[in-house]
This record gives C-alpha cells, sequence and structure tokens, in this order.
C-alpha cells in the first residue's frame, strides 16, 4: 500500500498472504496462469488495465472481452467501505440492533442497571476499594 499497490493479480495465494493483503486494503485476484500471462504481456506492452472490483472483472483494450473475478461479498465490502474484520466501525454500523437489543435488555433484566449500568457504562464508586464493588 505504501508504494501505491492496490491489487495483486496471480494464479495463486498463500491463504495468509491472501488474508494479510485484505487486511491491508489490497484486493488479491486468482486468475489461470495463461489469464496472468496475458495481462502481463498487456502491461508490458504499457496497455491500460483496469480492475473494477464492484463489477468483478478485469478490463482490458477494447477488442478484448473483460476477464472475470470473483471475491467474497463480505470482504469485497470491506474493501469498498475501506474496512477490515476488527474495525470498529463494522460494528457501530449495528447500532440501531444494539440499541434495540438494550431497550429489550432493560426490560428483562432490570437490575442490572441497580448497579450502575446506564447503557454505555458501569459506574463504581470511586470511594470503595475493590473488593467492596
Amino acid at each position: 500500500m505504501d508504494f501505491g499497490i492496490m491489487c495483486v493479480i496471480a494464479p495463486s495465494f498463500g491463504d495468509i498472504f491472501r488474508s494479510n493483503m485484505m487486511q491491508n486494503g489490497m484486493l488479491p485476484i486468482q486468475l489461470s496462469s495463461s489469464e496472468c500471462m496475458a495481462l502481463a504481456e498487456d502491461a508490458q506492452n504499457t496497455l491500460e488495465l483496469e480492475v473494477d472490483l464492484v463489477a468483478q472483472e478485469i478490463r482490458r483494450d477494447k477488442d478484448e472481452p473483460p476477464i472475470k473475478f470473483s471475491i467474497d461479498p463480505f470482504r469485497g465490502y470491506c474493501l469498498m467501505e475501506g474496512l477490515d474484520d476488527s474495525d470498529i466501525a463494522l460494528t457501530l454500523q449495528k447500532g440501531r440492533i444494539i440499541a434495540g437489543f438494550e431497550a429489550k435488555r432493560r426490560i428483562l433484566w432490570p437490575w442490572l442497571d441497580e448497579f450502575g449500568y446506564d447503557g454505555t457504562k458501569l459506574h463504581v464508586d470511586s470511594n470503595l476499594s475493590a473488593m467492596e464493588w
């Protein structure tokens, strides 16, 4: 990514390398050896290649048909949104569901609120020792 590489096209990838690429915002595209060779030849001839993640295709010269590729929908979504699967933004997208759970929790387990829980954090009296609360 530091060098501006956003996509790597190859006949195969190791599982860890593929996962690390996606965690770092890069798209690994696995194609057949013959498709990789054709794209490498295009690149050597300074022809423009366009990778379209949404359409899941690589567009070449206007006379050549696009080369299709596939990616896991969740991974594609994360790449398009700039998220990794440990990103808090993924959780925050579920804000409405979380708020609904909290409302239901207050009805089902109201005694939790008696301990100072306000729906966001548990308040502890700072005058108490660690063992007393």
